[in-house]
């Protein structure tokens, strides 16, 4: 079960036979035989993809909660109480790499039965499709099987660095954008990115910006603005510590951007949450309340 598993969350056998560390035949043929064993196909193979059957989806979401139980099962065994300890996969928000990366070793220090695997991604079917055990995702959620917790909220903020703010001049509103060169987020012709849009008491605003630079992830979006490159409207949590370091100035004081839920996001329920789980969603839940995302 727990070599099917990390055949169907790295979609690849040699991959999989390389986390653990054995030889990629060794996994086919384990597969193989859990396959005649059951009397079902669970992968389809081919030289050029690796994909589930629908048995081999169902089957893999039921032997991960399987192995999770049994991993909770012997930690009371060993302890007298289920504790976090083993793999942690987490996926988060590209907007969260910092704060989040940032304080894992206070995490780590906590608990130090458990090892990380991280990576960068706000979908929330990753928990299903790439075997995480949890992701920090920020938007609306579509209804699914998955489970979602509730942990506050983010906004946009318009911020330029300070050298490019002294070359061309400080906007005062945000119908001064028109004269500022504008960096966003995805393509250019996605409506939602070229215009922004801002509120104050009951005013509101939205303007279309002069796109000179487009970005394919949210990443670089803060690095080109610290560079100077132009006004950006990234999420706040992913440039705070540049407004507080000085490295970025925030714009139009008095002016709030658009808001957007931030969810802890697990695979569907068959059972109690892992111990590794809630401990780590709850630490996200303390650092976003520490940082006044709530």
């Amino acid at each position: 079960m727990t070599w099917f598993c990390r055949a169907a969350e790295a979609k690849s056998f040699a991959s999989a036979a390389k986390a653990l560390d054995v030889v990629p035949s060794a996994v086919s043929k384990t597969i193989a035989a859990l396959e005649a064993e059951l009397g079902a196909r669970l992968v389809n193979r081919s030289t050029k993809r690796f994909s589930l059957t629908h048995e081999g989806e169902l089957y893999y979401e039921r032997c991960r909660a399987i192995l999770q139980g049994l991993e909770e099962t012997e930690a009371i065994a060993r302890g007298g109480s289920a504790s976090p300890r083993g793999l942690l996969r987490v996926g988060m928000h590209p907007a969260f790499r910092v704060l989040l990366l940032n304080t894992l070793g206070r995490f780590l220090d906590n608990n130090p039965e458990l090892k990380i695997e991280t990576v960068i991604t706000n979908s929330a079917a990753a928990v299903v499709d790439e075997g995480l055990d949890v992701v920090i995702r920020i938007g609306r959620l579509a209804d699914s099987s998955l489970v979602a917790r509730s942990l506050g909220r983010v906004q946009s903020i318009a911020c330029a660095a300070p050298s490019y703010l002294k070359s061309v001049g400080e906007p005062t509103h945000p119908d001064n954008l028109a004269k500022h060169r504008a960096i966003i987020y995805g393509r250019r012709d996605e409506a939602s990115n070229a215009e922004w849009t801002f509120t104050k008491a009951k005013e509101r605003i939205t303007v279309s910006v002069p796109v000179r630079v487009v970005v394919r992830d949210g990443i670089g979006v803060t690095d080109a603005v610290v560079g100077g490159c132009g006004v950006a409207l990234p999420l706040d949590a992913s440039v705070q510590h540049l407004l507080k370091s000085g490295a970025l100035r925030a714009l139009f004081p008095g002016w709030s951007s658009e808001h957007y839920p931030v969810f802890a996001v697990t695979p569907p329920a068959h059972g109690n949450t892992p111990a590794k789980v809630r401990a780590y969603v709850d630490f996200v839940a303390t650092m976003l309340k520490q940082g006044g995302y709530t």
